[in-house]
């Protein structure tokens, strides 16, 4: 499609659809958001790296026919806009920018042929992506745009490392949402639905959480919904969600989560397996991705704070409810696991030193509303320059009852088991094999030395109660229980040029081994056309239940499936 076989009318009709005000959600404070056309503007315009380089910075410029939209809260209209959509009708070429105010430095003449830099806030764009309108079809037009615009505001990954794959601030502080009738069908319903609820909890003040619960109970049961495929959506909105900035997004959850139990369109044993499942998601994440050697040296804590609040509720749960953790039962092994990882985790970093609040450098460079308040930088870099600590004076045993000293003493005991005790040494890593945007790939990796750290935490811990002779015995059992089949870490090549890669793990311990690329992420791979189509030629059925990795840059001997001008990948059986 070119702009001859599309009038800039017809290309004009599109872009308007897309950016009409009934798509957008405003909450809060960002009241109104106005739309304004410039059929003609001229702006400083250079990709370095596919990133904007910053106007003050460049003398190129472009001429664009823009749509911007602008918000306007408490403070007034934004300075720039918010979202943009330009029309470059010379290369007939879609961009969707979109702006934050930032910290950022600038040169200055002090006088006496001095110059000095000195930092303020100023408006910053972003490309988000651009659409080629010689090869986007007229009908996917709408659904290709409003897809740039929806990751404009939630951010254009699941695992946020470079700013414009985290979300709007907007977004985050739940006053902007962007929800397009033609998203279903330029993003699968399995990736829209859980934007929706993460949205839904976060614009919801906490006083309007019960009418609200009432609502989602309604609309969900009207579309034949039932109590498992909520526990899926909330699972799946955690996997997608972006914690930083830390908000009260996490409490509103579980009181949601509460009122669902209430209602009765919850068991309680399904909130219970639910906090299981979210604290070992997260132990084996902190297992892959420590506060120590990641994370910033743990300046950007988001995690341990999660990891705090599940494990307070999980506790209050087993509490009231101790019978449903009992038993010999993969259910009630499953919660004691949890409970035994999340409870290793916590007080692993009690009074771990950390920033005022968790951010990292890039966050600490955007202008944030209050209560947000920036962190001195020297907190983020120098590790002896922070005076705050992890859960300081807040022992984990204040919230140990009864019931909980029991259970975890029997967690304890399943530690004779090898599937619990190999567990301790279980991390879940990310890597993008292929340059974006391809799937981001979630990949099950062991430790057998970490494994054997875990164990000696717990035995010098008095509440799981492991003598010296069940540490004994474990650690002889962890000694003898063969490495499971993978690839060894050291396999793995650095690649400066990828920002995530399994070349990490040796970061975490050089003796891990990735055992398998974890179900959804080898479907989400699987459905790249070109892979798509190998996988059909060669008869490979994703869904038999075998082990798949999905590896690039690694030295193992493996077949190769897919590879590409700029990179190859592995996918083998183990």
């Amino acid at each position: 499609m070119s702009e001859a076989a599309l009038s800039y009318d017809a290309i004009r009709s599109h872009i308007d659809d897309v950016i009409g005000s009934r798509h957008f959600v405003a909450s809060g404070p960002l009241s109104q958001l106005e739309c304004e056309h410039q059929p003609s503007e001229t702006i400083a315009w250079e990709l370095f790296r596919g990133q904007l380089v910053p106007a003050h910075l460049t003398r190129q410029q472009r001429i664009f026919s823009s749509w911007n939209i602008f918000g306007e809260d408490e403070t007034g209209r934004s300075g720039e806009p918010l979202l943009s959509v330009k029309l470059d009708r010379e290369r007939s070429e879609l961009h969707v920018v979109r702006g934050l105010l930032c910290y950022v430095w600038e040169g200055y003449d002090s006088g006496g042929n001095v110059y000095l830099s000195r930092e303020v806030q100023r408006w910053t764009q972003e490309l988000v992506g651009t659409l080629s309108l010689r090869t986007t079809q007229t009908q996917d037009l709408s659904g290709e745009l409003s897809r740039l615009l929806y990751h404009a505001v939630v951010g254009t990954s699941r695992l946020p490392l470079t700013s414009v794959q985290t979300p709007l601030p907007a977004w985050s502080l739940g006053r902007l949402g962007y929800f397009h009738d033609g998203l279903a069908s330029s993003l699968a319903i399995a990736e829209l639905a859980p934007r929706v609820l993460e949205w839904l909890i976060r614009s919801v003040s906490p006083g309007e959480l019960a009418g609200t619960v009432k609502s989602y109970i309604a609309q969900w049961r009207g579309l034949g919904k039932s109590s498992q495929d909520t526990m899926r959506l909330f699972r799946a909105m955690f996997n997608e969600v972006s914690l930083s900035p830390y908000t009260d997004f996490v409490d509103k959850t579980l009181e949601f989560l509460r009122q669902l139990v209430s209602a009765r369109h919850l068991a309680i044993g399904q909130q219970i397996d639910f906090l299981g499942w979210l604290l070992r998601q997260l132990a084996r994440h902190l297992t892959a991705y420590d506060l120590v050697t990641f994370h910033h040296r743990g300046a950007n804590y988001p995690d341990a704070l999660l990891l705090d609040t599940a494990l307070k509720e999980y506790l209050r749960l087993l509490e009231a409810h101790p019978a449903l953790f009992n038993g010999d039962g993969k259910a009630a092994r499953l919660r004691r696991r949890a409970l035994r990882a999340g409870w290793l985790h916590r007080r692993r970093y009690e009074d771990h030193p950390v920033p005022d609040a968790p951010t990292s450098p890039g966050e600490n460079m955007r202008v944030l509303p209050p209560p947000h308040v920036r962190v001195p930088e020297e907190q983020i870099l120098n590790y002896g320059k922070r005076k705050k600590r992890l859960y300081a004076a807040d022992p984990l045993s204040n919230h140990v009852g009864e019931h909980s000293r029991a259970i975890m003493q029997q967690s304890g005991r399943d530690l004779r088991q090898e599937t619990e005790l190999s567990e301790l040494g279980m991390a879940i890593f990310v890597d993008r094999p292929l340059p974006d945007p391809s799937p981001l790939l979630a990949h099950e990796g062991f430790s057998r030395s970490l494994a054997e750290r875990a164990l000696k935490e717990l035995a010098r811990d008095p509440i799981p109660g492991l003598s010296a002779e069940d540490t004994s015995q474990c650690l002889a059992l962890l000694a003898q229980a063969p490495i499971p089949r993978g690839i060894a870490a050291t396999s793995f090549a650095a690649d400066p040029g990828r920002v995530v890669s399994l070349a990490d793990t040796t970061k975490a311990s050089p003796d891990f081994v990735i055992l398998r690329t974890l179900p959804a992420s080898v479907r989400a791979f699987c459905r790249r056309p070109e892979v798509a189509e190998i996988v059909r030629a060669k008869g490979i059925n994703l869904d038999a239940g075998e082990h798949w990795l999905i590896v690039a840059n690694v030295t193992a001997d493996l077949p190769v499936v897919f590879s590409t001008a700029k990179a190859t990948c592995y996918l083998a059986l183990l």
